[in-house]
């Protein structure tokens, strides 16, 4: 079964919000957790 080159465009931009969403997302959590190891709000994590 083929599909049309316009739903695979459509569904190839989709894919593409979603991880640019996640990658987003991913990052903003990173640098605040890096902002805040830097001045000390938070501690190293210990675990175990």
């Amino acid at each position: 079964m083929a599909v049309p080159l316009g739903m695979t465009v459509w569904m190839a931009k989709m894919v593409w919000r979603a991880l640019n969403g996640w990658l987003s997302s991913c990052l903003t959590v990173a640098d605040e957790v890096a902002a805040s190891l830097r001045t000390g709000d938070i501690g190293p994590f210990h675990v175990g």
